[in-house]
């Protein structure tokens, strides 16, 4: 993925609370300068860092994200967004050692001959 990966010894965890009293736990997956990603039971979740309370505890880090409904349903958009991304530039994955195309001969010696006989049609003239 994108950004710094964590650190193995290091447990980084998001705690998604929401308006309407429901919360999800999950696990942060990968951690830029611009966002979080984490994947809970509901889902996954791109958060912007600058939504986020951070706070650290003896096992590692955690995430709070207090939000609406509707923030959290554009963060899971956003994760699948990204995740959609990432699986098409894998997929378009072009061999760049395959020899180049080699040059049409055929054409060239149709070519060559049509000048040819130009040149011999307009000598005679």
């Amino acid at each position: 993925m994108f950004g710094v990966k964590n650190e193995p010894q290091q447990r980084q965890m998001m705690v998604i609370l929401r308006d309407d009293g429901t919360a999800d736990l999950a696990s942060v997956v990968d951690v830029s300068s611009e966002r979080v990603l984490a994947e809970g039971s509901d889902g996954e979740y791109a958060v912007p860092v600058g939504d986020l309370r951070s706070y650290t505890t003896q096992s590692g880090r955690v995430w709070v994200y207090p939000s609406t409904l509707e923030n959290v349903t554009d963060c899971q958009r956003i994760a699948a967004l990204e995740r959609s991304t990432v699986l098409q530039q894998i997929t378009r994955f072009r061999d760049d050692s395959a020899p180049a195309g080699r040059l049409p001969l055929g054409k060239l010696a149709l070519i060559a001959a049509g000048v040819v006989l130009l040149i011999v049609l307009v000598a005679m003239l």
